[in-house]
């Protein structure tokens, strides 16, 4: 679409932008990557660097020295299956409730982890999608990443708490147990971040009435989770 040295201007501008899940594009026009929903290629190229660049440099140190799922670290392990389910989850629920391509839920799930690209237009997704993105966005990327939210080992472990007290059985993951203030911790960055959310949203509520609550509460998580998108 662009002379050879444009054209490698804004590969390089672009892969830079999704590895560090900042979202600046540089193609103009507030299109962001609409015009390449169904390119394949720019896609998968585009998730890869954002996934790769949310999962944390001592996680992606850890993999190339180990090599084996088996030998990863706690952390790794924790980190590694958090993003893929999340990924897996956050893809088949766009698909859901969006009428959208699977590529298309596949990328969204992804770059709403702190990214802040969009191949579909976010003004038009339904109340059902805008929701499944701002919980994602919420949780965000993995810790030492160049992610934010609240990460996905917080994630983890608030949800291995809440079984563990269901199943009234020792609080642990991947056969190791995990110490009572990692939990304690985990409760608490959450509640304050939750804490900062809700004044965000109820001072623009008052500051700009005529939005809807859930746009002001997605752009706010959005900013929240260093993400970018909005519903314009």
């Amino acid at each position: 679409d662009y002379p050879f040295g444009q054209a490698l201007w804004i590969s390089i501008f672009h892969s830079i932008a999704a590895f560090n899940n900042s979202g600046f594009d540089i193609f103009g026009g507030l299109r962001n990557m609409i015009p390449y929903q169904s390119d394949i290629l720019l896609n998968f190229t585009t998730c890869f660097l954002i996934i790769f660049g949310g999962l944390g440099f001592l996680v992606i140190l850890d993999i190339l020295k180990n090599r084996s799922f088996k030998k990863l670290t706690l952390h790794s392990k924790v980190v590694i299956t958090t993003t893929v389910i999340l990924l897996a989850v956050g893809t088949l629920l766009l698909k859901a409730t969006e009428n959208i391509s699977w590529l298309g839920a596949f990328f969204h799930s992804v770059s709403a982890r702190t990214a802040g690209f969009s191949t579909y237009s976010i003004g038009d997704f339904t109340n059902a999608g805008l929701f499944v993105l701002i919980i994602l966005m919420f949780i965000g990327a993995s810790p030492g990443s160049t992610g934010g939210g609240i990460k996905t080992s917080t994630f983890f472990v608030l949800v291995q708490s809440v079984r563990s007290l269901v199943t009234k059985k020792n609080f642990e993951a991947f056969h190791r147990s995990i110490p009572a203030d990692r939990i304690s911790k985990a409760y608490v960055i959450s509640l304050l971040s939750i804490l900062v959310v809700c004044i965000a949203t109820f001072l623009l509520c008052i500051l700009e009435p005529d939005l809807d609550f859930v746009q002001i509460l997605f752009e706010v998580v959005s900013a929240f989770g260093t993400v970018g998108l909005s519903t314009g």
